[in-house]
């Protein structure tokens, strides 16, 4: 099993755990219940949940909602690949107009 960070929209926690009930208890371990990403809005945060889960289960839930991020737990060496891969890929310009330079980041 993988651990799986499930994102969605605040209104639609019924739905996630209905989608939840239906998968069989040896396919998924609850790691962290349901939470506000950002509890200081708690009108409009959009809720999480952490899943100890198989990854054809996860593709139930990618099947079943059509605004859900799922974001499986990376390893160290996973995030700095995937670091080394975006700055690989991103372009950088500096313009400089009339003798102004903006500061670099």
């Amino acid at each position: 099993m993988e651990q799986y960070t499930f994102t969605f929209e605040h209104d639609a926690e019924r739905k996630f755990k209905g989608i939840l009930e239906r998968l069989n208890n040896d396919e998924y371990v609850i790691v962290e219940d349901v939470k506000l990403v950002y509890p200081d809005d708690p009108r409009y945060s959009d809720k999480q949940m952490v899943i100890d889960m198989d990854p054809e289960a996860a593709l139930t839930f990618r099947l079943g909602m059509k605004w859900l991020k799922i974001r499986r737990t990376r390893t160290e060496e996973e995030l700095k690949a995937e670091a080394e891969k975006k700055e690989k890929n991103t372009i950088k310009v500096t313009v400089k107009v009339d003798g102004y330079v903006p500061p670099t980041p």
